[in-house]
């Protein structure tokens, strides 16, 4: 069996140099506690514990062995190296005990709690422990106790060590090999400060389902601290032009990450190959370098990243969060973007195979002039949901490939309706001006979906709209679904043009999804055109013809002379002083001369689709996806499904 070890660590800079340093010539007791007195070198801070009293070397500081639990000889002192361990810190609460160790090959310099002596006892012989009972350990410091291959120390009573008596001076040292191990836990003191002018590599033995977990707490608490001593102001910081990674699988609580200073472009990375977890609540990420760089923060492949009111601060305006590969959920931050640079774009859209999900992040920093998901080709998808954006702020740039952004109830002001979808083929973006009367509403505004596609759309490739749902009662019955729409046009679109799919449970085995289409059988048949609608109406929220007015091209208008009709500016000019005759007489896709512009009504279309072969076999919901092919065009839809 392998030895039960810490499960919980300790890690302070602060209370490391607290530490009584080494002194030359002194007379130590065992349970005495040391650190290094001459700087060691970065990584290589320890504490170190007496096992054998005596005096130390007159002069010159020993060479510590710094390995886990290793010996050091000072002249007539043993020191054993201890740096971390809770019990040594003042925790029993979370230190081992020997019936955990019981029959276990035991390694050097593990630390035990004994209850019955009340003492801590040091591995300083290592071997296999006993099967039968416990030894009778001594409460004296420096009293050994032999337990059959294995020889333990006693370091006196455990109340004789402080709290973070004997912490890591720093994070990547408490996570270096033979240390901690996956799943342990390492409490990290609110005053630590860890700073190093080399690259940084904090490699996490945590794995996917056993992930390490680190806590900024109140170094002033008793210990162990609990949920209510959590604190936000640790600090791990790299200058220069160095870089920080993370690896393995980890959770971090309260932790600030500073990295880089100066004219360069340092970067922090998450995660490593093999699928990791990562996961940060309560801390910080700060790019101090002002050189910009297109992924200082970066999930690496395989890599789940996770930040729950974690907050960003870019140090160039060029700068973005780049996700590799990985997935990244971001959650619950209010002023996500912190300081006083903003990037010109917040997410490095140009990576590979990544969901990026950003829930209930005020984003409001960022605003007009900025990008939220900038223009990638890579096949990401993002979305933004519930989220607070800034006034004006673009929310993707075109995508140039098959990227997506999907933007569900998030806005700079008080609305609660907006969805939003920007692919490479078009545009879906909600209309609250020209709508159908008796349309969709989310209860206090009517709503369509304005539909634009880009030059890029194909039959075979369309935009796709978020799908338009609607519950469906019935079942063993033909079913007709309808959607209406209207555009900007002389003629009625044909159905290769815009369509919809319909998705609806034709099986009464399974919710498996039945499909309709009132699209064109396949690419090579020709499109025919779709139904006129003469019955509804659009205008009850477009603004009414003025008499001797300036009108550019797009604007749009009503009269009352022709109720329900939309008149779109085709041509920017000057109305004339009363309305024209041709207003009252216009049909869809009929045009008016208006003195200096001209007007064209739009066409009104509905698309239908019966639900027969299947027939609806479970009731449930049933969702339209409307699709348009046809290049750079607009529709405007009304996403509520009519069933019949």
């Amino acid at each position: 069996m392998a030895s039960v070890g810490p499960i919980v660590w300790y890690c302070d800079s602060a209370q490391w140099t607290a530490v009584t340093a080494w002194p030359s010539n002194t007379a130590k007791a065992a349970g005495a506690l040391v650190r290094q007195n001459a700087a060691p070198t970065v990584g290589n801070e320890r504490v170190f514990v007496c096992i054998v009293a005596g005096t130390t070397t007159n002069g010159t500081e020993p060479t510590w062995v710094v390995t886990k639990g290793a010996k050091t000889t000072d002249n007539t002192v043993t020191w054993q190296e201890c740096t971390g361990q809770p019990g040594v810190n003042g925790d029993t609460t979370n230190s081992p005990t020997w019936l955990q160790n019981k029959n276990t090959a035991v390694t050097l310099g593990l630390i035990i709690y004994d209850s019955v002596s009340g003492a801590l006892q040091i591995v300083s012989t290592a071997g296999t422990t006993g099967n039968g009972s416990a030894p009778s350990f001594s409460g004296t410091a420096g009293t050994t106790t032999a337990d059959n291959a294995v020889t333990w120390t006693s370091l006196g009573a455990a109340s004789n060590f402080a709290k973070w008596a004997a912490p890591f001076d720093r994070l990547q040292s408490a996570v270096a090999t033979n240390w901690m191990a996956a799943g342990n836990t390492l409490f990290v003191g609110d005053d630590h400060a860890e700073t190093q002018s080399s690259a940084m590599t904090i490699a996490f033995p945590g794995v996917l389902n056993n992930p390490n977990n680190v806590y900024c707490v109140d170094h002033t608490v008793a210990v162990p601290p609990g949920s209510t001593n959590l604190a936000t102001t640790a600090t791990i910081t790299t200058t220069g032009n160095s870089a920080m990674t993370l690896s393995g699988s980890f959770a971090l609580n309260g932790i600030i990450l500073s990295y880089g200073s100066g004219a360069v472009s340092a970067t922090l990375s998450f995660g490593s190959f093999g699928g990791h977890l990562v996961r940060a609540d309560n801390c910080s990420f700060k790019k101090g370098g002002t050189s910009a760089n297109t992924t200082p923060i970066l999930g690496t492949s395989n890599t789940r990243v996770q930040l729950f009111n974690t907050t960003i601060q870019q140090g160039a305006t060029g700068d973005l969060i780049g996700v590799n590969g990985a997935d990244l959920y971001w959650a619950n931050t209010p002023s996500a973007i912190a300081g006083a640079t903003l990037p010109t774009t917040l997410l490095n859209a140009g990576f590979t195979n990544i969901t990026c999900v950003l829930d209930g992040v005020d984003l409001s920093a960022l605003g007009s002039g900025k990008t939220i998901v900038g223009a990638g080709s890579s096949g990401g998808h993002y979305s933004l949901q519930n989220c607070k954006l800034g006034s004006s702020v673009t929310i993707a740039g075109t995508p140039t490939g098959v990227n997506t952004t999907d933007v569900v109830n998030s806005d700079s002001s008080g609305t609660d309706y907006q969805f939003q979808r920007y692919w490479y083929q078009g545009t879906e973006v909600p209309e609250t001006t020209i709508v159908r009367t008796g349309g969709a509403s989310n209860g206090t505004t009517a709503l369509s979906a304005k539909i634009t596609t880009t030059a890029n759309s194909l039959w075979v490739s369309p935009f796709e709209a978020q799908p338009m749902g609607i519950w469906n009662p019935t079942t063993g019955a033909n079913v007709t679904v309808t959607l209406r729409g209207i555009w900007n046009a002389a003629s009625l679109p044909n159905n290769d043009q815009v369509w919809f799919d319909c998705e609806y449970m034709g099986s009464s085995g399974s919710p498996i999804a039945s499909f309709a289409t009132c699209t064109k059988a396949n690419n090579l048949a020709a499109g025919t055109a779709l139904t006129a609608d003469t019955s509804s109406a659009w205008d009850s929220l477009v603004a009414a013809r003025q008499n001797t007015h300036v009108y550019t091209t797009g604007n749009t208008i009503k009269v009352a002379s022709n109720p329900g009709r939309v008149f779109f500016c085709t041509s920017g000019g000057t109305s004339a002083g009363s309305e024209p005759g041709g207003y009252a007489s216009a049909v869809d896709g009929g045009s008016v001369t208006d003195s200096g512009a001209t007007f064209r009504a739009g066409f009104r279309f509905l698309m239908a689709v019966t639900l027969s072969a299947p027939q609806p076999q479970l009731v449930g919901d049933l969702y339209c996806i409307v699709k348009a092919a046809l290049p750079s065009s607009t529709f405007w839809i009304d996403p509520l499904p009519v069933l019949s």
